[in-house]
């Protein structure tokens, strides 16, 4: 009895422990969720808080907006948002707008619009459509919570994977044509698009990262000679003044590992990088495990950009 009475003591004191990193009030406070600023290795953003960094478990695609007062990021190919308020950040709460297997673009800066890639967002239209491409969409905020994706359209047409937007509501993305591309927003929309000149040599760059400032991108890219769906590093490439871009640099050992790095996202102040490092593509539960992760940027970038 006694032996039977200690088993069960300490399995409630275990799923006690494992439930106060969710359920403690208050969420978090302080800039970026109250986590102590990471230094030029490469850590697990807010673990317990928003990474669950058991295995099998999958967080991505994190973006703030400009004010660093909002935050949204996928879990689980959920989307979620969290909010600083005057008592702390909120707990994350699940956009149920936005449908299952969205791929977040992210905030817009002033965090009235989350941009994701996705295909048809009602059961309806999937069962309707089978094999229908991915798009870009845009949820606005509305006094009744967030709206339906609306595709963007041109210039956004031929978009393939991730792409971000900057401060001044360009979108970086990119072209399956073209490489990498950036969308100016002029006059509430975006009328064209305008490929980069970066030259990737025998790199194969994806999912691009654009700074708020766009004065520098970071991208994920196989490594050279490897075949795709293979693990994958980051790359940095800087704008230089006549609006020419640096040969592309891996950003070496304490960003980079053995595993798959990417969907970059700078923060407004552009102080840290912050992307996601998973074991593998495909989001199986019984094998791939995915967590954000943020790394202070002053060592890689000249003080100039910084």
């Amino acid at each position: 009895m006694k032996q039977t009475k200690k088993k069960n003591i300490w399995l409630v004191a275990f799923l006690a422990i494992g439930s106060i990193p969710v359920f403690a009030a208050p969420f978090a406070k302080g800039p970026y969720l109250g986590q102590t600023p990471p230094g030029p290795i490469a850590q697990v953003f807010a673990p317990g808080l928003i990474c669950d960094t058991r295995p099998y478990q999958w967080e991505s695609w994190p973006s703030f907006s400009a004010d660093g007062n909002t935050f949204c990021f996928n879990r689980l190919r959920y989307a979620y948002i969290t909010v600083n308020t005057d008592q702390g950040w909120t707990t994350p709460e699940r956009i149920e707008s936005i449908p299952y297997h969205a791929w977040s673009g992210g905030l817009s800066p002033d965090a009235n619009s989350i941009y994701i890639r996705c295909g048809p967002f009602s059961k309806a239209k999937r069962r309707r459509r089978r094999g229908v491409k991915m798009c870009m969409r845009r949820c606005t905020r509305t006094d009744q919570g967030w709206s339906l994706p609306l595709e963007l359209g041109p210039p956004f047409d031929d978009a393939s994977g991730d792409f971000t937007v900057a401060a001044d509501n360009s979108i970086c993305f990119q072209s399956r044509k073209d490489g990498f591309s950036i969308a100016p927003f002029v006059g509430n929309t975006w009328s064209q698009a305008i490929k980069l000149p970066i030259e990737m040599g025998n790199l194969r760059g994806h999912s691009p990262g654009i700074a708020p400032d766009k004065s520098f991108l970071v991208f994920y890219s196989v490594k050279p000679g490897a075949p795709l769906g293979t693990e994958t590093n980051l790359y940095l490439t800087l704008r230089r003044p006549d609006g020419s871009w640096t040969k592309p640099q891996n950003m070496g050992p304490r960003i980079n590992s053995p595993y798959f790095e990417f969907g970059a996202r700078i923060s407004p102040d552009k102080k840290y990088m912050f992307f996601t490092r998973s074991t593998g593509w495909n989001l199986r539960k019984v094998c791939d495990t995915g967590d954000i992760y943020w790394v202070e940027l002053k060592e890689h970038l000249p003080e100039s950009y910084r």
